[in-house]
């Protein structure tokens, strides 16, 4: 019994532990974030200090992305047992893709007509092809980017996903700057986005007649159709047409040659003007300007003017009607007709030329004139020098003399360019006509300003020009 009573008064003294304040800390697995948990003390014990909570989080490896100031407000907060978030990570910013930026409308061509203003639309320009010009910028290529790294919440760094890489989408007819940045149209023409490839194309293809739902033309380049021009449509080109059927009334103007498998019935409205030459199956009540040769097989009451040789070859070979005119030689098995019919032709003879220096004349002779009221001007500006107010006077001064240089240029190229015409009228004159079958009553034959009427049906002959007179002799050429 006195044992039991000694152990029983023992257990009564024994102290109770104490435990301190303490901090658990949760790094996450990916260390991008950390978390926090405050232990309650217990039987008076020694709570956290700051500088203490700090140092663990230190001896955790947690040196990244730790919000101070939460750290702090959590700590003296005592709240216990309460996760709370501490540190996050910086996470990486992925880099960007490249990209492209395209310079021209993608959109699909609605094909509608152009509006004019005031309600009104033209029904002939249609939208129906994005036009370029070469040298222009096509596409522009913004660089991927390599991203910016982060940093985990223990200082190791997290590496960025770099952008991917985009291609310039290069086909036919274009160029890349050195940089690879830029693409550009390497001719002008029409540019489309087909197949993921940018293609810039220096003929605009009509497969079928070109009439009102094709609409007029206006091309940087050459222009092809499959099938017939029809009448009231107009087709400009800064290269070359190629009409694989026939044209009817209507007018085609190319910087290059102009090639028309079928015919051409013009209805004496019809034009084809071309900066080269000019080859056709026939023309009949139309006309036809060449900068260079002019073929066909029969022309009948059509104008034709040709700043090359004109030659009628084919089956007929024949000039019926009309005027045909070259400032080289004219070739044709027949001219004229049995029935006597009024039909000119004219080597040596260039209207156009002859127009333009007469308008070139017209222009120097207005020219000179503005000089002579300049020198007036100058004249009155002298003789009012000390009257005027010395700024406006000088800007008068510099105005007329400007306007003075300018004249003097104009004049300048205008005489050049009209001396070229005449030198280039003088050298036509050498121009001869080979009839290479007959030459028919009723036509009229001119080399330079001279001129021979028919009156009698000639066979096979060569006309040319022999001092002021035009005369013939046999042929010079053979028949092909």
């Amino acid at each position: 019994m006195i044992a039991e009573c000694v152990v029983m008064e023992s257990a009564e003294v024994q102290d109770e532990p104490v435990v301190d304040e303490r901090l658990t800390i949760a790094v996450s697995g990916d260390e991008l974030k950390v978390e926090a948990t405050l232990i309650a003390p217990e039987n008076d014990g020694v709570l956290l200090e700051l500088s203490a909570a700090r140092q663990q989080l230190c001896d955790a490896g947690v040196t990244h992305g730790i919000d101070e100031d939460a750290f702090a407000a959590f700590i003296n907060a005592k709240d216990y047992n309460q996760p709370c978030l501490i540190a996050q990570a910086t996470l990486p910013a992925d880099g960007e893709d490249g990209k492209l930026l395209f310079n021209f409308s993608r959109d699909e061509r609605t094909g509608c007509p152009k509006e004019i203003g005031c309600g009104r639309v033209d029904y002939r320009a249609l939208d129906l092809y994005v036009p370029v010009t070469e040298g222009q910028l096509l596409v522009t290529k913004v660089a991927a980017t390599e991203g910016l790294s982060g940093t985990s919440v223990t200082g190791k760094e997290l590496k960025a996903k770099p952008g991917k890489e985009i291609l310039l989408p290069k086909g036919k007819n274009v160029e890349i700057n050195e940089e690879k940045t830029e693409m550009y149209a390497a001719c002008s023409g029409m540019v489309e986005f087909v197949n993921n490839s940018v293609n810039v194309s220096s003929v605009y293809t009509i497969k079928g007649d070109c009439d009102i739902s094709v609409g007029d033309i206006d091309f940087d380049g050459s222009v092809h159709i499959s099938g017939t021009v029809r009448a009231g449509s107009t087709i400009k080109a800064s290269g070359a047409v190629i009409v694989d059927g026939g044209v009817e009334a209507a007018t085609i103007i190319a910087g290059g040659n102009i090639e028309i498998k079928g015919g051409v019935q013009g209805a004496n409205r019809g034009l084809i003007e071309a900066g080269g030459a000019v080859s056709m199956l026939y023309v009949e009540h139309g006309t036809v300007f060449a900068d260079g040769p002019v073929t066909f097989d029969v022309s009948l009451h059509s104008i034709i003017e040709a700043g090359d040789t004109l030659t009628a070859k084919g089956r007929r070979g024949a000039i019926i009607g009309g005027r045909a005119g070259a400032a080289g030689n004219i070739i044709a098995n027949y001219i004229g007709t049995l029935s006597n019919t009024c039909t000119e032709v004219a080597a040596g003879v260039m209207p156009k030329k002859r127009t333009r220096i007469l308008h070139l004349e017209k222009e120097i002779e207005k020219l000179n004139n503005e000089q002579l009221k300049l020198d007036k001007l100058d004249f009155y500006l002298e003789k009012s020098k000390e009257q005027t107010d010395p700024e406006k006077w000088e800007l008068l001064h510099r105005s007329s003399i400007e306007n003075r240089h300018q004249n003097a240029k104009q004049i300048l190229d205008y005489t050049t360019e009209k001396e070229d015409l005449k030198r280039e009228l003088e050298h036509a004159k050498d121009g001869r006509i080979h009839v290479l079958d007959t030459v028919f009553s009723g036509s009229r034959v001119l080399i330079g300003s001279d001129m021979y009427a028919v009156n009698d049906e000639i066979s096979y002959v060569s006309f040319k020009r022999n001092d002021s007179n035009v005369v013939y002799s046999p042929c010079e050429i053979s028949k092909q």
